[in-house]
């Protein structure tokens, strides 16, 4: 059977590992982007020591190389643009991997193939139109709308995370105010977390990082929040009342069938899903929300690699 290399390129990690064409991970690992030093060159070398990672001991040649890339990627896999990755502008890193590596290599969109990959592998499959919605670093968004994948004029439809839910909200990284990503992103609950605790309110997430407020992650909110920390639940119910309250829009304008959230802001908090889909179904078209399902990834934490190395055997 025939092996991909599934590259998933993130604001904080990039992960990699060897794949097959049923969509197992054979290995796996993930190395950090390092997007903080502010260097392309840094971020290409991680990425080529994720790629390095993923062929050691292979016996034959893979397929080829599938990376999913955070930004705004054209036909040709050139990077255009990322807010989560300073310098990860104007990349040309479909020819910089295929000139070092001299296999196929397929650049797509982070979540784009994430999305792809959750309509042919995960919680997708079997339907027609969905839309898919990944938290972390920032929040992206992909959509398959009639069995296609939607990518836009300038290769960029379902910015998702930049779509603004308050015109006099904080300022994003983009340079807008108000989006989404500024309400339900790692910094945002992260924020919210340490705010409470500077106020004073007892919460198990002082207790979970020992009073080492740097140390707060959604991970660890999400910990508390499974011990019934009434903070950590607070904050991951405004969570879900921003995601579904952009939800309502994005139904009344694609209809879709399903609404997949993935990413590890996402993982095992259940009152967030409940609070995304009562919000959704109160505020969109009831028309076309009636059947419409908040479900999380299927392909979890390790969708991206996944995705990224079904890319080498779809196109």
């Amino acid at each position: 059977m025939r092996k991909a290399i599934g590259i998933d390129v993130g604001g904080t990690y990039i992960k990699a590992g060897l794949t097959d064409e049923n969509g197992n991970i054979l290995k796996k690992k993930q190395f950090p982007t390092m997007a903080e030093k502010g260097s392309r060159d840094i971020v290409l070398k991680q990425i080529e020591n994720a790629i390095d990672f993923a062929m050691e001991g292979l016996t034959e040649s893979p397929a080829g190389i599938g990376i999913g890339s955070a930004g705004i990627v054209d036909d040709y896999g050139v990077v255009f643009e990322s807010p989560n990755i300073p310098e990860w502008h104007n990349i040309p890193l479909k020819k910089i991997i295929s000139d070092k590596y001299k296999f196929p290599v397929t650049v797509e969109n982070d979540v784009n193939s994430i999305t792809w990959g959750e309509f042919l592998y995960g919680a997708g499959k079997g339907y027609n139109t969905i839309i898919c919605i990944t938290m972390g670093t920032g929040v992206g968004g992909g959509v398959v709308k009639d069995g296609k994948l939607m990518r836009g004029n300038k290769y960029s439809a379902v910015e998702i995370g930049h779509i603004p839910i308050d015109y006099k909200g904080p300022q994003c990284k983009c340079g807008n105010y108000g989006c989404i990503e500024r309400f339900v992103g790692k910094e945002y609950i992260v924020e919210n977390a340490v705010n409470a605790i500077k106020k004073g309110e007892k919460t198990l997430i002082f207790d979970l990082v020992e009073g080492k407020l740097e140390e707060i992650t959604p991970k660890i909110i999400s910990a508390a929040y499974r011990k019934n920390d009434r903070v950590a639940t607070d904050i991951l119910i405004n969570v879900g009342i921003c995601l579904g309250a952009l939800f309502s829009g994005l139904v009344n304008l694609l209809n879709p069938e399903v609404i997949i959230i993935g990413g590890g802001i996402a993982q095992n908090v259940p009152i967030m899903f409940e609070t995304a889909e009562k919000t959704l179904k109160e505020r969109a078209m009831k028309i076309l929300v009636n059947d419409v399902k908040v479900i999380p990834s299927k392909l979890g934490l390790d969708a991206g690699i996944i995705s990224a190395g079904a890319l080498v055997f779809q196109k």
